[in-house]
């Protein structure tokens, strides 16, 4: 995505230790691996997973890159807006194009050279496409609302924190038009992501407490 800028937070290095013991079969393989991290708008996906990124990286000799869900929005963020005003019933996991992420993670897991991906423009409205050098990295991170979803990642992480919870953050990014339609909109997502806990490996509160489910 362009526009965003990522930091690094160091509350999330438990995170990553857990999720390096979790992964230590993979790491040690030297097969090319994905994870997923997904919940509700403003809950730390991209933040979390850039921590990750850069803990890997740092600890292992492995190399990773990001995959941004909101990249595969079928349409750019406005004309997407506009077409939530037209019919609310649009919001949901048909607005965004998973199954191009599926393929580019596949692409990626099976050693292709280079992936052309999409790439959001928030500022312009438009969405362009950037090259990947897929080659170049050992795994890689998607993050998106709806990437529990996803068949091909490795491991999934879901964040339980709720668009109530996040309120200050998302007023704080101040990406998008805080009033009650687009509160309509996060409830609609609410509901529709909060059923996707059932689908992973790793839950983190609003706490940052760790839980994993049994295998």
């Amino acid at each position: 995505m362009i526009g965003d800028e990522l930091i690094y937070f160091p509350v999330y290095k438990k995170v990553t230790d857990t999720l390096r013991v979790e992964l230590s079969s993979l790491i040690k393989s030297g097969s090319k691996f994905c994870i997923a991290i997904s919940g509700e708008s403003g809950c730390g996906k991209s933040s979390l997973a850039y921590a990750i990124h850069k803990d890997i990286e740092k600890e292992t000799e492995l190399k990773g890159c990001l995959f941004h869900g909101d990249d595969y929005f079928k349409l750019p963020p406005k004309d997407n807006h506009n077409a939530r005003v037209l019919n609310i019933n649009q919001v949901g996991v048909n607005e965004v194009d998973l199954a191009a992420i599926d393929t580019h993670i596949l692409q990626f897991k099976q050693g292709e050279n280079t992936i052309v991906k999409p790439l959001v423009n928030y500022t312009e409205n438009n969405i362009g496409t950037e090259v990947l050098k897929a080659s170049k990295y050992d795994f890689c991170i998607v993050e998106g609302a709806y990437t529990s979803l996803l068949k091909s990642p490795d491991y999934k992480i879901f964040m339980t924190l709720t668009y109530i919870d996040t309120k200050k953050n998302r007023l704080k990014r101040a990406r998008d038009i805080m009033n009650n339609f687009n509160e309509q909109v996060l409830n609609i997502e609410h509901l529709i992501i909060k059923e996707h806990i059932q689908l992973a490996n790793m839950i983190i509160d609003k706490e940052l407490n760790i839980n994993l489910k049994k295998k």
